[in-house]
């Protein structure tokens, strides 16, 4: 899956008790391999957030809620196994959000903002970080045959790899 990455980035938040630190590999075990590369830029946006949102300790988990402009599966899923906002109720998806609509034709936003104890912090993914054929495989809806399913598979396990190889800052711009 990430075999680039001898190390799989980690975020941290308070548990109910203790501090629970998060692997990437976990959240890819819940989430499975169907939207791999979205579930790595959400993860690697949410290095970014938490530690802005939260700069003295991780945050609670039971305080953030979240705002997606994005309704995928691995978007969903990575602030889910993170936050538990989706199970709390505490997950909005906003396909109008303004930032990083990088995919013409698709009503989405590629940007996030979690929010705690009346503060917020987003994120919006980087024009460029995600390349243009995995856009044209999207809008195409990827599966209308073998050799595409195969191509769009390949291609979201290689996205992955390079968004957890790289700095988290490097990806988004701060909403």
């Amino acid at each position: 899956m990430t075999s680039a990455i001898e190390t799989p980035p980690t975020l941290t938040v308070e548990g109910e008790e203790d501090l629970v630190a998060i692997r990437f590999d976990a959240v890819a075990a819940y989430h499975g391999q169907a939207a791999l590369a979205m579930l790595a830029v959400t993860f690697q946006a949410l290095r970014v957030m938490l530690p802005a949102l939260s700069p003295q300790r991780p945050p609670r988990r039971a305080d953030l809620s979240v705002l997606s402009g994005h309704p995928g599966p691995g978007v969903r899923d990575a602030f889910e196994f993170v936050t538990r906002a989706v199970t709390r109720g505490a997950y909005t998806v906003d396909r109008t959000l303004p930032e990083a609509r990088l995919c013409p034709g698709l009503d989405v936003s590629y940007s996030w903002r979690v929010s705690m104890d009346g503060r917020t912090v987003g994120a919006a993914l980087r024009a460029g970080v995600l390349p243009d054929r995995f856009f044209d495989l999207v809008a195409r809806g990827a599966g209308k045959n073998d050799a595409e399913r195969s191509e769009f598979s390949a291609l979201k396990r290689r996205i992955a790899g390079d968004v957890l190889a790289a700095a988290p800052d490097t990806l988004f711009e701060r909403l």
